[in-house]
C-alpha cells in the first residue's frame, strides 16, 4: 500500500512538473508575441529590460500558484542557509568569479585592439543607465530561486536523487528554451552556464554562490566594456 502511494504521487508529480515547463513555455512566448504586436517591435536584448520584468511578475505568480495547489514546492532549506554555509559557497563562486572577469578582460583588452570603439569604452563602468542595469542583481537572484530551489529541485524529485545529470541537464534544456527570443548563441550560453550552475547548486546546496555567478556572467560584460 505504502509503495503504491508513493508510485502514485511520484507520477503525479511528473505530470505537474512537465505540465509546469509546457504552461510556463507557452506562457512566456503569448507574452512575447502580444508584447510584439503592440509596440511593434520583436522580442529581444534590445528591449530585455522591459519583456524581462514582464516575464518575472508572471512567472513569481505561477510558480505561487504551483506551490499552493499542487505537488511542486520550493525548496527554502537552500536559500536560508546559515552563515558558515553562505561564506562557504560565497567564497568557492567568488574564485569562479575572479576567473571568470580574468577571462572577460582578456576578451576586452582583444577585442579593443581590433575595434577602436570597444577600446574607447572605459573599465569597470558601471553603466546603470543603460537600460535599467540596476536591476539586474534583482533579475539574478530571482532567476536562480526560479530555476534551481524551483525547477531543478521538482525535476530531482521527479528524476530520483541519483540522476543528478538527468536533473541538471533537462532543467538547463528548459532554461535554454526560455531564451528563445535571443540569438542562438545566447540561447547556447544560457543553457551552458545553466548546466556548469546546476552542478555547482548540486555540490553547494544552496543558490547564493550561483546567484553570485549569475549575476558576473551577465552584468560584468558590459561593466567592462566588452557589449
Amino acid at each position: 500500500m505504502v509503495m503504491n502511494s508513493a508510485n502514485s504521487y511520484h507520477k503525479k508529480h511528473t505530470r505537474t512538473v512537465m505540465m509546469f515547463m509546457i504552461t510556463t513555455l507557452v506562457i512566456q512566448q503569448l507574452i512575447l508575441k502580444f508584447y510584439q504586436l503592440k509596440t511593434k517591435m520583436p522580442a529581444g536584448p534590445r528591449n530585455a529590460y522591459i519583456t524581462t520584468k514582464i516575464l518575472i511578475a508572471v512567472l513569481a505568480v505561477e510558480m505561487v500558484v504551483y506551490v499552493f495547489n499542487t505537488t511542486m514546492k520550493i525548496n527554502y532549506k537552500d536559500i536560508l542557509i546559515t552563515k558558515e554555509e553562505l561564506k562557504r559557497t560565497i567564497i568557492r563562486a567568488g574564485i569562479i568569479s575572479v576567473g571568470m572577469i580574468l577571462v572577460m578582460v582578456i576578451v576586452r583588452i582583444v577585442r579593443g585592439h581590433f575595434n577602436p570603439k570597444v577600446a574607447a569604452r572605459p573599465y569597470f563602468k558601471l553603466y546603470l543607465n543603460v537600460r535599467t542595469r540596476w536591476f539586474y542583481p534583482v533579475n539574478a537572484f530571482f532567476q536562480e530561486v526560479f530555476i534551481k530551489a524551483f525547477v531543478q529541485d521538482n525535476v530531482r524529485i521527479m528524476a530520483g536523487k541519483d540522476n543528478i545529470h538527468y536533473t541538471v541537464w533537462l532543467t538547463s534544456l528548459y532554461f535554454f528554451v526560455m531564451h528563445m527570443s535571443y540569438p542562438l548563441y545566447y540561447m547556447t550560453i544560457a543553457g551552458l552556464f545553466c548546466v556548469a550552475t546546476g552542478y555547482f547548486y548540486e555540490k553547494n546546496r544552496n543558490i547564493w554562490g550561483c546567484a553570485l555567478l549569475h549575476f558576473v556572467i551577465g552584468f560584468m560584460p558590459r561593466a567592462l566594456g566588452i557589449l
